[in-house]
C-alpha cells in the first residue's frame, strides 16, 4: 500500500483520526473496533504510531463472532508541510520493531495469532537497547 495524506491535518490531528474507534451496524450485528492502547515514537517530521485495536461482533450485546485484537504500524512523515500515513499491520512483518512489549502482552499470540518472527525481532530491539543503556551507564 502507499502513502495517505489527509488534507489539512498536523501530526497531533493525524494521530487522533487513527486512534478514533468506530462502530458499525450491519443489520445482523454491530462491529465495533476500538483502539485500546497507542504511543508515538518518533521525531518532529517522522516516526512510527503503534497501536493495539480490539474489534468486536455482539448482537443485543452477546457476543456473536470471537474478539479480535492486533497491533498496527502506522508510519507517520511529513511532506511538503503536509502530514501523511502508511499503515501496517503486525501479520505484514514490517521492517520496525519499537513497538512497546507490552503491546505484545495484551495480543497474546495464543489467542489472538500474530507474527511470531516479528515479535522475536521486537523482543531483540528492546534487549539490545537496553544492553546499550545498561553499558553506557557503566561508562559513565
Amino acid at each position: 500500500m502507499g502513502w495517505t495524506y489527509p488534507h489539512g491535518v498536523n501530526r497531533k490531528q493525524l494521530i487522533a483520526q487513527r486512534v478514533e474507534g468506530w462502530e458499525r451496524d450491519t443489520g445482523e450485528m454491530l462491529v465495533r473496533s476500538t483502539c485500546l492502547k497507542h504511543c508515538y515514537r518518533g521525531g518532529v517530521f517522522s516516526g512510527v504510531l503503534w497501536t493495539v485495536w480490539e474489534r468486536t461482533f455482539t448482537t443485543e450485546d452477546k457476543e456473536v463472532q470471537p474478539t479480535e485484537r492486533w497491533i498496527q504500524c502506522d508510519l507517520l512523515r511529513c511532506d511538503g508541510g503536509e502530514w501523511g500515513y502508511k499503515d501496517m499491520e503486525e501479520s505484514m512483518g514490517p521492517y520496525y520493531f519499537s513497538c512497546p512489549l507490552g503491546y505484545l502482552e495484551l495480543v497474546p499470540i495464543d489467542r489472538f495469532g500474530g507474527n511470531a518472527e516479528w515479535r522475536e525481532e521486537v523482543i531483540e530491539h528492546h534487549r539490545r537497547r537496553a544492553e546499550k543503556r545498561k553499558n553506557r551507564a557503566i561508562i559513565i
